[in-house]
């Protein structure tokens, strides 16, 4: 939690700066701020979960199962917009759990004991933070005389920030990094994955078609899988390959039958 915290607190800083280069208004208050502080206690628990699930399953592995947002997306959008997903959305969630099926180990040559199975559960909970995540954020931009965008997102990260925080407080963990080079990971959590990622992801989803942008995405959980196989030696049976393949397959049918919904309910 403390890696959480230090990565949104530094995150913060630069996205606040770009907000006043920009001729921003940096208040916000009302329905907005109320909005605000949600998200950033959804986005405190959604890093709490990952976090937890990323040794229990490997960096890829988490990856995967966060992304399985898009299913719960399209599900809370139906819930709380009136978006019916697509006809095509409901194979893409059955294929999707058969893929999680194997990847918890299910097939038999994948069972890997309660641990594993433990961390495939955090990391399909951080799935569903995260849906939860950007449904309050779309709520944010969706207010009339809403924040400007960059103004809204430091808002959100810095009362996240304050989230991760409060649970430090509870934990034993140590909060200050002893080596240099920890800050120095911790300063490119903050600006480069938290600031600068965020800000050119919002950037090109209002620039990019849903379903575009979506598959362009799938490249996180990909690469993660990657990095972790590289920099780690995480490895995965055949059996959770399989379930890695389909369950990315899923995730992609998934993305382009939300970027499509139909005439609301």
């Amino acid at each position: 939690t403390s890696i959480a915290f230090w990565r949104l607190a530094l995150g913060t800083v630069p996205l606040f700066v770009v907000a006043m280069l920009r001729g921003e208004r940096l208040r916000i208050g009302g329905r907005a701020l109320q909005l605000a502080a949600l998200a950033g206690v959804i986005f405190t628990a959604d890093l709490y979960l990952w976090h937890r699930a990323i040794p229990m399953v490997g960096a890829g592995l988490a990856t995967i199962l966060g992304n399985t947002q898009v299913f719960n997306s399209a599900l809370l959008a139906w819930l709380i917009f009136r978006e019916r997903p697509a006809v095509s959305f409901y194979p893409a969630a059955v294929l999707g759990m058969v893929g999680v099926a194997l990847l918890v180990g299910l097939g038999g040559a994948g069972a890997t004991g309660t641990v594993h199975r433990l961390g495939v559960v955090l990391g399909l909970a951080t799935g569903l933070a995260y849906a939860c995540y950007l449904m309050t954020t779309r709520a944010v931009a969706r207010l009339p005389g809403r924040p400007a965008l960059p103004v809204a997102v430091a808002w959100i990260t810095l009362l996240g920030a304050a989230g991760s925080g409060l649970v430090c407080l509870f934990e034993s963990d140590p909060f200050l990094p002893v080596r240099p080079v920890t800050w120095l990971h911790l300063l490119g959590l903050g600006v480069l994955v938290q600031a600068a990622g965020w800000w050119v992801i919002t950037a090109g989803l209002r620039r990019t078609q849903g379903s575009t942008a979506g598959l362009v995405l799938l490249l996180q959980p990909v690469l993660a899988m990657v990095w972790g196989w590289i920099l780690f030696g995480e490895a995965l049976s055949w059996t959770q390959l399989a379930g890695a393949a389909l369950t990315l397959g899923a995730i992609a049918l998934g993305t382009l039958a939300a970027a499509r919904p139909q005439s609301r309910a």
